[in-house]
């Protein structure tokens, strides 16, 4: 047998043999939970969760409360491990003083100490709380924790919030081995529930039962519904750039309130539908009264625009004049009352009144726009199914000239017209239309947003190198450098977005179209380049600088897309002049890299045009804004292809015997 196989062979059984030690079926600690020191599936986890477990129900014995049982078994793996020794439990509350109480708190720490188990046990003073608007948080430290320790809790949470059920996460930071939940709920209370992520059940079993609970004494007993879920070996969910919220993908089991049926067999509905959501947005004085006020702007316009005949260029015009005159707070708040006088006196709002201001003006002259709801990459994706309209968090408008949407939001003072700020990048938002229905919007970019650098490099005798290098950038790249220059020095945008070689430097740098959105942004570099000759040798890289500085995807598997938020495009091109008495001895290997579904490409050329010049043409392209997870590997692999000719290309010249 192969020596290299029989050692891997070795090694796995040895593992599984470890994972056979832990007990998965029960919160008990065991003398195997305690002996194993590693976790077969994730050898490189800090700790995890050999066993975890909910029970929820609507409690006859705490006033027909919601009562969670928790209890969780956590094996320590390492020294970095033992912060999953620190705990925070929420508590939601409303305003109107109604709140989640912890009851039952335990939590130990069990060591092996001379092949015995030890248990150390939390004091209750050593329970904290910490006070905020919307929930209270209880935190604690497990006690004199170190790695191969295995830690217990178990607590009780009693909730006066039937309609909210216990959210259940299969998949948080650490690895999980064993994790079930079961909700037992009654046949009168009807719940939408909803499993997310890309994880699947091992197990899901329903069971009917009998007389479970009464809701009064001279009611007869109402029979339950008992249903187990649970999935085994459970990754962790492990961040990673290109991601909107982790809550888009995180395996979790939801449940929503949809109606409860009396005893007398009325039926009272929670769940709403989208005729109901757009009746109550029509009738809100934060949103619909607010977008009816055509008569706070009649005379806002500066009257150059306002004679404008309806056209494009009005619209522009109209745009850029809310961008430049009004300040946005920095603050989302579309759900607090908001007013729109309160914007035309401070000349600053929130999101929502900055467009809201927008789409009244568009609406006063004359044009076709739409209030927009939406969500933010951060925030998570609204749901679509059942409309939840505390899910939205953001606001924007959409105009419909001569048969085209545009996407609009005057917010950021450096963002062209019909272009939504990267943070509002989230796939899709919901358009309100109070005569036809609301209805969603795709919102990705159509777009490319393009980085193009054009070089003339003339290189010296001794190694250094003289020349201009142009930069056009369009889109995101534009609004990335102009925000930047808004707030900082042109050494920092050289620094900091321009990429630099380590051999690159620039002596003066000039900006073109910076003040005008709608124009491609221009910057000149001109560049004074450090040596890189090596005895008579002159090693050049033709890259001045970096489309990318280093690999984003390290991960050995992503179950998540890769989301950019919109088709990107990048482009180097160079003529490159080499030295009198020199000779080419070696161009550039050449390049064509491209990811399977035309999902981009990296095509990279060098030739020599003449005896004394060279031309270098590079040019990477992702033509989708969102890929799959099925398109990770390949992604990873394609960064380090573009790393590899941006570092690693050189044109070697030889002096001339």
């Amino acid at each position: 047998m192969n020596k290299f196989l029989f050692l891997s062979l070795l090694f796995t059984s040895l593992l599984t043999a470890q994972n056979s030690n832990y007990n998965t079926s029960s919160g008990e600690v065991t003398i195997g939970d305690l002996q194993a020191s590693v976790y077969a599936q994730d050898t490189i986890a800090d700790a995890v969760y050999i066993f975890e477990k909910g029970f929820s129900e609507i409690d006859d014995d705490e006033d027909f409360k919601l009562v969670t049982q928790y209890t969780a078994k956590i094996k320590i793996l390492s020294k970095e491990g033992i912060s999953a020794a620190n705990i925070e439990i929420p508590l939601g509350k409303s305003e109107s003083g109604k709140k989640i109480e912890l009851k039952d708190l335990e939590a130990h720490t069990y060591k092996l100490i001379d092949n015995r188990i030890v248990k150390r046990s939390l004091n209750a003073d050593k329970v904290y709380t910490k006070d905020s608007k919307h929930y209270d948080l209880k935190t604690f430290t497990f006690p004199d924790v170190a790695a191969g320790d295995v830690l217990h809790i178990s607590y009780k949470l009693i909730s006066p919030f039937i309609f909210d059920f216990k959210t259940w996460y299969f998949q948080e930071d650490l690895p999980k081995m064993h994790t079930e939940f079961i909700a037992k709920i009654p046949g009168n209370y009807e719940y939408n529930k909803a499993l997310f992520g890309s994880l699947k059940l091992d197990t899901f079993e329903e069971e009917l039962i009998e007389n479970c609970i009464s809701f009064n004494l001279n009611a007869s007993m109402a029979g339950c519904v008992e249903t187990l879920y649970v999935m085994e070996n459970v990754p962790a969910f492990k961040e990673e750039k290109y991601m909107t919220s982790k809550a888009n993908y995180q395996s979790r089991l939801e449940f929503e309130l949809k109606q409860t049926t009396r005893l007398d067999g009325y039926e009272e509905k929670y769940t709403i539908t989208w005729e109901d959501t757009d009746k109550e947005i029509r009738n809100s004085s934060r949103f619909g009264k607010q977008w009816r006020r055509d008569g706070l702007v009649e005379d806002i316009l500066p009257a150059e625009i306002s004679a404008i005949p309806s056209s494009l260029d009005k619209a522009k015009k109209i745009f850029h004049f809310v961008q430049q005159n009004y300040r946005w707070n920095e603050e989302y708040n579309i759900h607090n009352e908001m007013n729109l006088k309160d914007l035309l006196k401070d000349k600053t709002g929130n999101i929502l009144a900055i467009n809201s201001l927008l789409h009244n003006i568009y609406a006063a002259e004359g044009f076709e726009v739409y209030p927009v709801m939406a969500s933010t990459r951060s925030n998570g994706f609204p749901p679509k199914v059942h409309p939840v309209l505390s899910e939205f968090n953001y606001f924007f408008v959409q105009l419909n000239f001569d048969g085209k949407e545009y996407h609009l939001d005057a917010s950021e003072e450096n963002l062209d017209f019909g272009r939504l700020p990267y943070r509002a990048l989230n796939s899709y938002a919901r358009l309100i239309d109070f005569d036809n229905g609301s209805s969603w919007v795709d919102i990705q970019p159509k777009e490319y947003s393009k980085n193009t650098y054009r070089d003339s490099i003339t290189i010296a005798a001794n190694g250094t190198a003289t020349g201009i290098s142009t930069q056009l950038l369009s889109g995101y790249h534009a609004l990335k450098y102009r925000k930047k220059i808004a707030s900082g020095s042109k050494d920092e945008v050289f620094r900091d977005l321009a990429k630099p070689q380590s051999f690159t430097v620039a002596q003066n740098i000039d900006f073109e179209n910076l003040e005008d959105l709608e124009e491609d942004l221009i910057v000149t570099y001109e560049l004074n380049n450090k040596s890189q000759k090596i005895d008579e040798t002159i090693y050049y890289n033709p890259f001045n600088f970096k489309f990318v500085e280093e690999n984003p995807f390290n991960l050995e598997k992503r179950t998540y897309p890769i989301d950019f938020g919109y088709k990107d495009s990048y482009t180097y091109s160079s003529m490159i002049q080499i030295p009198e008495g020199y000779s080419i001895a070696e161009l550039p290997e050449q390049k064509a890299v491209r990811l399977p579904g035309k999902g981009g490409s990296l095509l990279f050329s060098a030739n020599k045009v003449s005896e004394n010049t060279v031309s270098i043409q590079c040019r990477v392209t992702f033509p989708l804004a969102t890929y799959a997870p099925e398109y990770y590997e390949g992604l990873k692999q394609f960064f380090n292809e573009i790393l590899a000719v941006q570092n690693q290309s050189v044109l070697v010249l030889k002096e001339n015997s």
